[in-house]
């Protein structure tokens, strides 16, 4: 996932790791909670986990696709300014 997201979704990220949150609160930015549950399921709990995942490997699970990867992007492109 890093070399494949913009400076803003890198920065809100690397912001939400420094913080330690959850993925779980993406939800805060309109994620859906079966996306978190996926995530979550697939040992994907914190934005740091996010962070050192791929894109490929993002890829290899069941049940996510390019639809849950934009999601995931635009959601995280948007993560700070709704949780300062």
């Amino acid at each position: 996932m890093n070399a494949q997201i913009s400076e803003e979704t890198r920065i809100s990220l690397s912001l939400a790791v420094a913080e330690k949150h959850s993925v779980s609160n993406l939800e805060q930015v309109g994620v859906s909670q079966r996306l978190i549950n996926l995530l979550q399921a697939n040992g994907i709990n914190s934005m740091e986990d996010l962070l050192n995942k791929e894109r490929s490997e993002l890829m290899k699970i069941q049940h996510f696709g390019a639809k849950q990867m934009d999601a995931v992007l635009r959601a995280i492109s948007m993560y700070h300014t709704v949780s300062d």
